[in-house]
């Protein structure tokens, strides 16, 4: 069991459920056999534990579906005389962010000193203006097919982060609909999970309002 790594979150959804008593183990299980059944491409299901509160406080089990950087973190539990469900939709954030701008920064300087060298200093600087974006412009756009989220750290910089996502990661369609696909199919498995249990206990079903996730922007940067 693992200790969550917090997303940043785009999406979320709750409802509470009155006059309903159920497992969360076995709401979790139920809705890891829906997952199954729609056989989502890439998607991986495990449980990870999240704190009530500060450092030293209780841990609560969550389930987590994944796909990519993208994962869906979902609670069931008791709550009064009814069972809260809810989940959150976000993407995890690249652990090579800070390591991406100490490469840029050290890169820079060994590209500067290496035209120096090799062209003098004054011929050098001048071919390192246009030779640095071009050799960064092809190093980049090879690591962004290979390693997904290394340059967050990049993008989030002020001013010429925007520029980065505009000609790096700008936010396609195909990103989005990804995404949007990825949430619809897990919510309408959690939403099957809950229909189920309602219907077994005689209470009504959600409403259509009650059913729609709360959307943020996605891929702000």
């Amino acid at each position: 069991m693992a200790t969550a790594s917090a997303p940043i979150v785009f999406s979320h959804w709750y409802q509470l459920i009155e006059n309903l008593q159920a497992s969360p183990m076995e709401f979790y299980a139920s809705v890891e056999e829906g997952i199954k059944r729609r056989q989502l491409p890439d998607a991986k299901v495990s449980r990870v534990d999240w704190r009530e509160g500060g450092l030293f406080s209780a841990q609560r089990e969550y389930l987590r579906v994944g796909r990519g950087r993208n994962v869906f973190d979902i609670c069931g539990a008791p709550f009064g005389n009814g069972f809260f469900v809810s989940w959150w939709l976000g993407e995890l954030p690249s652990p090579y962010g800070p390591l991406a701008l100490l490469g840029l920064g050290v890169g820079i300087f060994l590209l500067s000193g290496f035209f120096t060298m090799l062209f003098g200093t004054f011929a050098g600087l001048i071919l390192a203006i246009p030779g640095i974006p071009l050799l960064f412009w092809v190093f980049a756009r090879y690591l962004v097919g290979q390693v997904e989220g290394w340059d967050d750290a990049l993008a989030a910089m002020p001013l010429l982060g925007g520029l980065y996502v505009r000609w790096f990661r700008p936010a396609t369609y195909y990103r989005i609909d990804t995404a949007l696909m990825f949430q619809s199919a897990v919510h309408q498995a959690v939403l099957g999970v809950v229909d189920e249990m309602t219907k077994a206990k005689g209470l009504r079903a959600l409403s259509e309002l009650e059913r729609k996730p709360m959307l943020r922007q996605f891929f702000q940067g």
